[in-house]
């Protein structure tokens, strides 16, 4: 063996050698990304117990997917315009959305809010990865249809982030959905993992950008990276995407599914109509969901609540944070916007009523 073929072997088992740590430790940081999320604590975000469950009533639901036991609520079950499936954001539980689900229900529509894999009251130590929402998603509109609360209704699919992604890819899975609402949600997961990358870890994360589609798809198989805008078009459901132009979380450019519709050359089809929120301090990933005078409300007694935090050693269950939560007016804290509100109460009811 030449001396020159010699160091070629080294060389590619060098390569190998790193190649594999590298796709091992990708691997790890993907998991560490996609665990349980901590209880929420010390926020003037709302909890059930903080509206009247007389004006609110909901009933508890459960359902099984893939060994994990999903739990979520059906609210207003009494309403009959039509019956929303909300997902909610990676991070989060459907509870931080109340401000929409109340608003739903006030407008007369029975909502069904239950939280993924690995969030809020359901099973799973594990969100699992980007892929999961439009699986989930496909399987509570199944279990909508089979426990007869959907029975009479039509149904409408509604997301923000996470589950805007899931609730648009979704319609790729289920048949018969009336209408679509996707807020801030991203395109494919890929997009959205490597856009995080390169926040975390900068120029470095393009070299492992196949990596990551890699592990995701020996996790997804064929639904790992699903176009949330491509099963809207070829799903033909009228769908409105709402998008903030100042989202830092999930940009418009490139990783947005607003942006495949408003930047492609092939335009907007006849099914989607598309909202862009441009006004400062109001266009970003979530700062478009409250009334004016509710986000000017939530940020001044959570910048109190904040502070009261660190008086009690970053301690958000000692007694005084508790106190003070107390003295906070949540739902007006949390009332969502009236005009967005409005806007997709119009397009649903266009559709479902």
């Amino acid at each position: 063996m030449t001396k020159a073929k010699r160091i070629g072997i080294i060389l590619l088992v060098i390569v190998l050698v790193l190649g594999a740590l590298s796709f091992a430790f990708d691997r790890w940081v993907l998991g560490q990304t996609y665990e349980r999320f901590p209880a929420r604590v010390a926020s003037v975000l709302p909890t059930y117990e903080d509206y009247d469950a007389a004006k609110y009533p909901r009933t508890d639901v459960e359902f099984e997917l893939n060994g994990y036991t999903l739990r979520g609520h059906v609210y207003g079950p009494e309403n009959t315009r039509g019956l929303i499936v909300f997902r909610h954001g990676i991070f989060s539980q459907h509870q931080d959305y109340l401000c929409f689900i109340t608003a739903f229900v006030d407008k007369g529509w029975r909502v069904f809010a239950y939280d993924a894999i690995g969030c809020g009251e359901s099973d799973g130590d594990s969100t699992l990865g980007m892929s999961q929402s439009p699986i989930d998603v496909a399987a509570a509109v199944r279990f909508a249809r089979e426990s007869g609360m959907a029975d009479g209704l039509k149904i409408a699919l509604v997301g923000h982030s996470w589950g805007g992604y899931g609730v648009a890819a979704a319609l790729g899975r289920t048949d018969d959905i009336a209408a679509c609402v996707t807020m801030s949600g991203f395109d494919t997961p890929m997009k959205i993992i490597n856009h995080s990358a390169v926040d975390a870890m900068g120029p470095i994360a393009a070299t492992q950008a196949p990596l990551f589609w890699l592990a995701t798809t020996l996790d997804f198989g064929a639904d790992a990276d699903v176009s949330a805008s491509q099963a809207i078009r070829d799903s033909g459901v009228p769908t409105l995407v709402v998008h903030g132009m100042g989202d830092a979380t999930v940009p418009y450019e490139e990783v947005s599914i607003a942006y495949q519709f408003l930047e492609s050359a092939e335009g907007a089809p006849n099914n989607v109509s598309v909202i862009t929120l441009t006004e400062e301090g109001r266009d970003g990933h979530n700062t478009y969901f409250f009334s004016k005078e509710s986000q000017e409300y939530f940020n001044e007694h959570m910048t109190e609540m904040n502070e009261i935090v660190t008086e009690c050693g970053d301690d958000p269950t000692a007694p005084e944070v508790v106190a003070y939560r107390a003295t906070v007016d949540i739902p007006r804290a949390n009332v969502a916007d009236p005009e967005l509100v409005g806007g997709i109460d119009t397009f649903l009811g266009k559709y479902l009523s």
